[in-house]
């Protein structure tokens, strides 16, 4: 390939050049300056003498920063010129109008034949008007050098243009140049003739020279790298091109010349990547290099399907690196601001009545910056995650390709068991991963709806604490049988972000034996804080990423079996669950204290702490023994009528004192966590200890709000009994159809 590439560029010619010149003593204008005076100045017929003196007096700028007005300059010449390329009365005698005319043709893209001519016609019209123009004799050997053809074709070969008589002319007024004003740089010049000799050495070091004199001028720099290109002796053009490359690595074309040089020191790939990289820069290869040399290089380098694939996950893996690593890090910044003591800070210290306001508690400006840290922090998360799932799914997919291609094309007998398993692994892998995306929350709650009417003392009461607290009332109300007591919102569309469907309240009725008025209003203050916070809606984005990559998991690991331990993607999914959790658990033991100091606010410290407590540890007690009688009795196809009376039995006859010490002692001595949703027992109770006691006291027993406990109570052992026999029978059926 190296040595076909070599026979192409021998025929291919670049007319670029750049013009050196020594740098005058005028003070130049930046390049803003000069985009302002063209604005308000645009060079026309009337200020074509303005404009012609400060043309003048910035020859030699070698900063670039008046490029545009040349530019500028040539497009208003070339304009006024007719077809027969001449120009207006007014400007004919005019040395500065022919330079300009000339550098107008030159600038045409591309730049044909007809136009150098016309350009070396200009330029000689301009020295004919002014005969001491230096610069006008500089550029008609210019104009001469640019007509040469690298190379003629002589019998079957191509020779260098070294006898062209236009070179000869060129060198008589480079030297008349040279008279007139020793102080411009004519090294580049020189090293173009040589170049069109085929003396590439000599035309590397002038244009070495040049660029030595001019060293932001990439033309000279791209001469240097056409005459290795062209040397057919030339060694390491790899190695002698590159340092060019790092020294302007935002030009395409000087990419261009290098993707070729790796092309024929037999390093296609690099080539093919280079050639991109230029594209990336602006630059059309094919106008740099001959089309058949831009295909002949992509030909060869270009990445199989296999190796596209593993540019693209690898690129993939890097970026969501960066993001799991980047949310990990700022979930155990934030961490180190929402537990134990470090809560303490978010408030600031006012009076209880002071505290809330408009039903939430006052924060300090570091809390409120937390907390939109926290959001926004969420929010990116969540979008990159099912940014992802496409690259995901993709990945398996074609991983799921490049294993069976491997197989099919690297061993000769072909296991059809490990072509099948993989097959299955993948297929259902990636149909796991897509189906996750369309996973939402169940709707309702788990338990038994009561309205208003089946229990409105209850209702009540919620009314009053969701006044106390600022906030909407609950719309719907479910008694659960074991110890929780939560809120949660269901909204309109996708996460809830077309506005609140309605908000649920489930009151775990286990412990309402144990609990009093004023201690289950300390609790539902809390619960009602979340919803005036906002919490219940960014609630649903965490548990929806949450649930989503559950459901991934479960999905891939169901479909895989022992393949998803070595499955890349299955590990992605778990990383990013464990870094995004870790985020989203600082977040929510923030808004937990927030909570908490509602309750405490509103009615009292020792009323929360001890509301808390009860459901800690009777309710602990009562979900870890029940459900496992429960059980046991369907075994003997028995069930309880009450089990609240039958766990109140257990829990007095059979839980002694120092047993409940011991419960109440390993829950205040539970460690944190940082990826635990809410803070511990004990930071709890440290957080409000500066509350008031009681603010309102109200010892009535919970059970007195309803009419009929007894038959509650039953009617939830019931339904628990049912559930726990229902589970059962899919868990039998199960196992029917497995074996």
């Amino acid at each position: 390939m190296a040595r076909t590439l070599h026979m192409l560029v021998l025929g291919f010619c670049v007319a670029s050049a750049s013009v050196a010149a020594a740098q005058g003593d005028a003070k130049l204008p930046t390049s803003a300056e000069v985009k302002a005076l063209l604005k308000s100045e645009p060079i026309n017929d009337a200020n074509w003498p303005a404009w012609r003196q400060r043309l003048i007096s910035w020859f030699g700028d070698r900063s670039r920063q008046t490029d545009e007005a040349y530019k500028e300059a040539a497009r208003y010449v070339g304009a006024r010129a007719g077809n027969n390329r001449g120009l207006p009365a007014r400007l004919e005698r005019d040395h500065i109008a022919w330079y300009m005319l000339a550098n107008h043709y030159l600038d045409r893209q591309p730049t044909r034949p007809e136009d150098l001519a016309s350009a070396e016609r200009a330029f000689r019209q301009s020295v004919a008007i002014e005969g001491e123009f230096a610069r006008g004799r500089r550029n008609i050997a210019m104009a001469l050098i640019l007509q040469v053809k690298p190379f003629q074709a002589r019998g079957k070969g191509l020779t260098p243009s070294g006898d062209d008589p236009r070179l000869a002319q060129a060198e008589k007024q480079l030297a008349e140049t040279a008279r007139l004003d020793p102080n411009l740089d004519l090294d580049g010049y020189h090293g173009m003739i040589a170049e069109k000799r085929g003396n590439f050495p000599a035309a590397i070091r002038r244009f070495e020279d040049a660029l030595r004199k001019d060293p932001e001028n990439v033309g000279w720099a791209v001469q240097i790298a056409h005459c290795i290109l062209l040397d057919p002796h030339a060694t390491g053009r790899t190695a002698r091109i590159q340092p060019l490359v790092q020294r302007f690595p935002k030009d395409g074309v000087m990419s261009t010349l290098y993707a070729l040089s790796l092309a024929m020191d037999n390093r296609p790939r690099d080539a093919y990547d280079q050639l991109e990289r230029a594209r990336s820069l602006g630059a059309d290869p094919t106008k740099i290099l001959p089309p058949d040399i831009i295909r002949l290089i992509e030909g060869a380098g270009k990445p199989s399907l296999t190796e596209l694939y593993l540019r693209i996950m690898a690129w993939f893996g890097s970026v969501y690196a960066g993001v799991m690593l980047s949310m990990a890090g700022v979930g155990l910044v934030l961490a180190v601001r929402t537990r134990g003591t470090g809560a303490l800070g978010l408030l600031q210290q006012q009076t209880p009545t002071e505290l809330v306001q408009e039903g939430r508690i006052a924060r300090v400006h570091g809390e409120t910056v937390l907390a939109r840290m926290y959001g926004f922090a969420l929010m990116v998360g969540l979008v990159l995650f099912y940014a992802a799932i496409p690259f995901v799914i993709l990945g398996l997919l074609g991983g799921t390709a490049v294993l069976l291609y491997l197989i099919f094309t690297g061993l000769d007998r072909i296991p059809i068991k490990l072509i099948v398993i993989i097959v299955v692994a993948g297929g259902f892998s990636a149909w796991a991963v897509f189906k996750s995306l369309f996973t939402r929350p169940a709707s309702g709650a788990f338990g038994i709806r009561k309205t208003g009417a089946q229990c409105p003392q209850l209702h009540q009461l919620l009314a009053e604490v969701a006044r106390k607290v600022d906030t909407d009332p609950v719309d719907e109300v479910y008694l659960a049988p074991g110890a929780a007591i939560g809120v949660h919102q269901e909204g309109r569309g996708p996460f809830g972000m077309f506005g609140i469907n309605k908000r649920v309240l489930t009151l775990g009725f286990c412990t309402l034996r144990f609990l009093t008025v004023g201690e289950l209003k300390a609790i539902l203050a809390h619960e009602y804080a979340h919803f005036s916070h906002s919490d219940t809606f960014y609630s649903r984005f965490i548990y929806q990423v949450h649930m989503s990559i559950e459901e991934a998991l479960y999905g891939m690991a169901g479909a895989g079996g022992w393949i998803t331990y070595v499955n890349p993607f299955y590990w992605f999914l778990w990383l990013y669950y464990k870094s995004y959790s870790l985020l989203a658990a600082g977040y929510s033991r923030s808004r937990e204290y927030l909570a908490d100091r509602m309750a405490a606010t509103l009615y009292g410290a020792a009323p929360f702490t001890s509301g808390l407590t009860k459901v800690s540890t009777d309710g602990t007690l009562f979900e870890m023994t029940m459900y496992d009688h429960i059980a046991a009795l369907l075994n003997e196809q028995k069930e309880f009528t009450n089990m609240y009376d039958a766990f109140a039995r257990y829990r007095n006859e059979q839980i002694t004192q120092e047993d409940r010490e011991k419960l109440y002692k390993n829950i205040l001595g539970e460690q944190g966590s940082l990826f635990a949703s809410h803070p511990t027992f004990a930071e709890r109770e440290v957080a409000i200890q500066t509350f008031p006691a009681v603010v309102e006291a109200d010892d009535r027993p919970a059970m007195a709000l309803f009419d009929d406990p007894g038959e509650i109570e039953s009617e939830l052992t019931r339904f628990l009994t049912e559930y726990l026999a229902y589970i059962r029978y899919l868990q039998a059926q199960a196992e029917q159809q497995q074996t």
